[in-house]
């Protein structure tokens, strides 16, 4: 199998494309999904701690509620932070990459 170097030109080229992608198509850029996937991690966050903070007030009665609530705000956290260090593990790469 043979593996081809991608010269400057095509490098600039490939660039180029993806800037008149992302005016054809706006929202549906990688900065934007991720965007919306914080707000979502920060959203749920945000709902556990007002759960957790009604069940010390005497607001709710509902222990399991309050838990899965702040299980599932957790496990959100966890792969944010997953996908964001892959993120940059695949960015140091590249930067790696010789032209």
């Amino acid at each position: 199998m043979e593996v081809n170097n991608i010269g400057k030109q095509q490098l600039l080229t490939g660039l180029k494309q993806g800037e008149n992608n992302k005016n054809n198509q706006p929202g549906n850029s990688f900065g934007d999904i991720l965007k919306s996937s914080l707000h979502k991690v920060n959203n749920l966050q945000h709902q556990a701690d007002q759960a957790g903070e009604d069940l010390a007030l005497g607001k709710a009665d509902n222990v399991h509620q309050v838990m899965a609530s702040a299980q599932k705000a957790k496990l959100s956290l966890d792969l944010a932070s997953s996908v964001t260090n892959k993120a940059v593990e695949a960015y140091k790469e590249v930067m790696r990459i010789q032209v």
